[in-house]
C-alpha cells in the first residue's frame, strides 16, 4: 500500500459520501481482532449524559432562552429563533440510552433515520449549549447536528436536537462485544480519525472535553478504496465541550468535569481545561482499542479518592504493554506525557510513524 503523509487523508471520506445516519455515544485480553462486519439489527449502547465527576449534568434551572416559548400552547417563533411545534415530524421508533437529563432515540421522517436527543427545556441548557457547538462544527470525522426543535409532549416541552444516527455503534460496544483488543491495523485507522476530528474541532477553539470509545462512532461507507475496514469513525457527544474564550470557559480553571480514568492529570489535580486534555483522553482511547483493557485497571478497584491521587498526584502513567509495537508505545507515550504543556500536540501525533499504514493488509482488501 502506498506510505502517504497522514494529512493525505484527513479529507476522507467526504462530507457527502453514502452513509446510513448517525449518535451514540463510556473497554477485557489483549489479543487482536479485526473490525466486526456491521450487524443487521444494532444494538447501541448510548450514555447521552456525559459523567461528571459528582454525578451531576452541569445543567441550570429555567432557561431564559426560551422561556416565553413554552408559554405558548400553540406554534410559535422564540425569541431566537427556535420553534415551538405541537408535535415533531420524527418518529421515535427506538429508546437507544437514557442518562440523567437526557434520552435519545432512533427516529424516522421520510424514509430518513436520525438520533433524536432530547430534554426537558427546564433541564435542557447544557443539551442546547451541544447544539450550538455542533452547528459550528463541519467536519466528515465529526456527527453532525441537522436542526433542532421544540416541541410539546403531554403537559411538558421539550428540547430535540437532531443528530446523525450511527448504524455501526461505538468503539466502547464493539470492545465490550469482543471482549479483547482491535488489531493495530484498524486502530491506527480509527486514530487517525480522531486526531482529524479533533483537528476540526480545537481549530473552532472548542474542547471536547470527554473522548472516550463511547463517543467514538462507527459509520459505515462505501465504495472508498482507502477505508478497508469499511468504517468512518466520527466524534461525538458534545455535552462537555467548552469553547475557550466564551463566559464558561473563564480562565480555563474550575472545571472538574468528565469520566474519570480518560481525565488528564492537570483537569483531576486542578480542574484546568485546554486542548491538552483531549489529547490525554485520546491516548487511554487508543490503549483501550489496543489492549482491550480498561485503562487503569492494572491498580484493581481503586476509589474515587485513589484515583484522584494516581492520575493527579502522581508520576504514574497508564501501563503501556511491552508486548505492543515500539511505534505503539511510543506513540501513546507521547500522549501521557504529565505535563500539559509538554505533551505531544496533534501534529506530532498525526505525523507519527505509528499511523503510516505502509503494512501488509490483516486481510484481503477489493
Amino acid at each position: 500500500m502506498d506510505s502517504k503523509k497522514f494529512s493525505d487523508f484527513s479529507t476522507l471520506p467526504p462530507k457527502n459520501s453514502p452513509t446510513k445516519n448517525v449518535i451514540v455515544i463510556s473497554s477485557g485480553s489483549s489479543s487482536a481482532t479485526m473490525i466486526p462486519p456491521l450487524p443487521q439489527n444494532p444494538t447501541l449502547a448510548v450514555n447521552p449524559s456525559p459523567t461528571i465527576l459528582d454525578g451531576r449534568r452541569c445543567s441550570k434551572n429555567g432557561e431564559q432562552v426560551f422561556h416565553d416559548a413554552v408559554q405558548k400552547p400553540t406554534d410559535g417563533v422564540t425569541p431566537e429563533g427556535g420553534l415551538v411545534n405541537k408535535s415533531s415530524p420524527w418518529v421515535k421508533s427506538r429508546l437507544l440510552g437514557r442518562g440523567g437529563f437526557a434520552s435519545v432515540y432512533l427516529a424516522t421522517c421520510k424514509n430518513e433515520e436520525r438520533a433524536i436527543k432530547t430534554a426537558e427545556i427546564s433541564r435542557a441548557t447544557s443539551l442546547m449549549n451541544e447544539g450550538r457547538i455542533l452547528r459550528s462544527l463541519q467536519s466528515p470525522f465529526v456527527i453532525s447536528c441537522s436542526g433542532e426543535e421544540i416541541v410539546r409532549e403531554g403537559a411538558d416541552y421539550h428540547y430535540n436536537l437532531i443528530l446523525e444516527y450511527c448504524s455501526g455503534g461505538s468503539i466502547g460496544d464493539m470492545l465490550r462485544i469482543i471482549q479483547k483488543g482491535i488489531m493495530e491495523f484498524d486502530v491506527k485507522l480509527i486514530a487517525r480519525d480522531v486526531l482529524v476530528g479533533l483537528r476540526d474541532i480545537h481549530a473552532k477553539n472548542i474542547i471536547h472535553g470527554d473522548i472516550k470509545p463511547d463517543n467514538l462512532l462507527l459509520t459505515p461507507i462505501f465504495n472508498h478504496q482507502n477505508r478497508f475496514n469499511r468504517y468512518v469513525t466520527k466524534i461525538g457527544d458534545f455535552g462537555l465541550a467548552l469553547e475557550k474564550g466564551s463566559v464558561e470557559y473563564g480562565d480555563g480553571s474550575g472545571h472538574k468535569r468528565g469520566t474519570m480514568r480518560f481525565m488528564a492529570p492537570e483537569l483531576i489535580s486542578c480542574g484546568i481545561v485546554d486542548f491538552s486534555v483531549d489529547i490525554w483522553a485520546f491516548g487511554c482511547s487508543v490503549l483501550e482499542m489496543l489492549t482491550g483493557k480498561i485503562v487503569w485497571e492494572e491498580y484493581g478497584g481503586l476509589v474515587y479518592k485513589d484515583l484522584v491521587n494516581l492520575i493527579g498526584h502522581s508520576n504514574v502513567i497508564p501501563y503501556i504493554p511491552s508486548g505492543l509495537s515500539a511505534e505503539a508505545q511510543e506513540f501513546l507515550r507521547g500522549c501521557f506525557v504529565k505535563e500539559p504543556k509538554s505533551r505531544w500536540g496533534l501534529g506530532a501525533l498525526m505525523n507519527h510513524p505509528f499511523l503510516n499504514l505502509d503494512v501488509k493488509l490483516p486481510f484481503n482488501a477489493k
